[in-house]
């Protein structure tokens, strides 16, 4: 395998994770199920199959407003059909409960392996590992700033849309 052939496995593994991301955010489950393998073992949750994943994340996540973000990840490209990859990641949920704000913040690193099938590179294999988590009740508020009020910078939260506007 020449660099360029790596580059292109590697940049479509990086899409990949980016819409898994994009994905749960927006609470699309059915297309999520689409990343996974059909026997993805995902062993944060101790479920495997990406039916079994994606209800379970589902779930979990009903009611709660999430914001995913992944980092600059490590590739290792195997073979053409076989990467594993870690993807520093953090997130940030958001929801009510009993009339109460709620929050979690966390920071981590995904660690996934990645096989190429008929219809492309898919999750085969997933582990979140946390090394910070911050939780709360009340607003989510993050060192906000006077400035940070400016109203030439608000703008209003709405839905995820799907695809690109």
């Amino acid at each position: 395998m020449d660099a360029i052939e790596r580059l292109v496995i590697i940049e479509d593994i990086k899409q990949l994770v980016s819409r898994r991301t994009r994905l749960i955010d927006g609470k699309f489950w059915d297309d999520l199920v689409e990343i996974y393998a059909e026997d993805i073992e995902a062993h944060h949750l101790g479920l495997r199959g990406n039916r079994a994943v994606v209800d379970a994340i589902a779930r979990r996540l009903d009611g709660i407003r999430t914001i995913h973000q992944i980092h600059l990840p490590e590739i290792e490209v195997i073979s053409a059909t076989l990467a594993k990859g870690v993807f520093p990641m953090e997130d940030l949920l958001v929801w009510e409960e009993d009339g109460v704000h709620r929050w979690v913040h966390g920071y981590g690193h995904y660690f996934q392996t990645f096989t190429k099938v008929e219809r492309g590179w898919v999750i085969s294999d997933n582990r979140l590992t946390r090394q910070y988590i911050r939780q709360g009740t009340g607003e989510y508020e993050i060192g906000v700033a006077a400035e940070m009020h400016d109203p030439r910078f608000t703008s209003k939260v709405a839905p995820l849309p799907r695809d690109f506007p």
